[in-house]
């Protein structure tokens, strides 16, 4: 395996995406005109997300196909050195470690399956590259523990429903990426000018940051039917239909910030810092109104008894991810 990195990789602003955005005072008191400009951004023709690795793109490409070689999998992985190091370490986690270390990508291959390696994969791409903003570290780490405890919910409640979680890894991991577009929209490019405060910028964000997931999943090319989920996870309805997957996501989100798992801070934060506080201003931020909750509930029928069960399997991921 090759151990030196491509300029890009070694580049510091490899993988950040194209976008930067000049706000004024007037825009930011203007939560109509300010949702309105952050929408324009992602739709633009050059606007660039932050780069997902080819790696991660291709494997889950391969995971739709159930004649792929160990050998090859392994072989796509060992192109990124960098990814491939990110992916060892999260194996290595309590979320998913097993009895026994994995010590190599054949291991891991054999030990999780293709589907659940890809999801390995994508969680690992999305650290390295997407839930990454200096000016605002303090919430992307959030964001990142939030969207990761989402997409393994979302895993648990598929297991005890019938629904077909292919892309539930996937939705859950990318359902508030619109978030972490917009905060690295919002940072970039403005030299030695400080970004926006969140308290000044949440309400617009928290409206249009679903659709900006989607828009950022269909320029990374990914299915349309992603795409779909991701826009719709807090209203489930699709053409007026409650669409299964989305009501996944949109319960999966719901208990993730049940369990102090949310995008917003917990009742305890650090008082000396601002970004804490204006996090803590929007108490509503991120979470789906209790009609929509009860219609994906219903989507998915669940019952009092699965509930219970999803609920103690989501503890234990709590104490897991903690």
């Amino acid at each position: 395996m090759n151990g030196r990195r491509s300029t890009q990789e070694t580049n510091p602003n490899y993988g950040k995406g194209q976008a930067s955005l000049a706000l004024d005072d007037d825009v930011l008191l203007d939560e109509e005109k300010l949702t309105q400009q952050l929408l324009a951004t992602f739709s633009a023709e050059s606007y660039r997300p932050p780069t997902l690795p080819s790696v991660a793109t291709e494997l889950l490409s391969l995971s739709q196909n159930p004649d792929v070689a160990i050998c090859d999998i392994a072989a796509l992985l060992e192109r990124d050195t960098m990814l491939t190091g990110r992916v060892m370490k999260l194996m290595c986690s309590p979320v998913y470690a097993g009895t026994a270390a994995v010590k190599s990508l054949d291991q891991a291959v054999m030990r999780l399956g293709l589907k659940a390696l890809c999801d390995v994969v994508l969680e690992a791409s999305m650290n390295l590259r997407v839930f990454r903003s200096d000016a605002y570290s303090g919430t992307m780490e959030r964001l990142r523990l939030h969207s990761t405890a989402t997409a393994h919910l979302s895993k648990i409640i598929c297991r005890y429903t019938a629904i077909v979680g292919d892309y539930a890894f996937l939705c859950g991991l990318l359902h508030d990426a619109g978030i972490a577009g917009t905060l690295i929209a919002l940072s970039e490019g403005r030299g030695s000018k400080p970004p926006p405060d969140l308290i000044a910028i949440w309400p617009a964000v928290h409206r249009m940051h679903a659709e900006a997931s989607a828009q950022m999943a269909k320029l990374w090319g990914l299915p349309p039917d992603v795409q779909l989920v991701l826009k719709s996870h807090h209203c489930v309805l699709v053409d007026g239909y409650p669409h299964p997957l989305a009501a996944t996501i949109c319960l999966a989100d719901e208990i993730a910030h049940e369990l102090g798992l949310g995008v917003l801070p917990a009742e305890k934060v650090d008082e000396s810092s601002l970004e804490e506080a204006c996090l803590l201003s929007h108490t509503q931020i991120d979470h789906s109104s209790d009609g929509t909750l009860a219609c994906a509930r219903e989507a998915l029928r669940l019952t009092d008894p699965q509930l219970e069960l999803i609920q103690r399997d989501a503890a234990n991921l709590r104490d897991s991810l903690a």
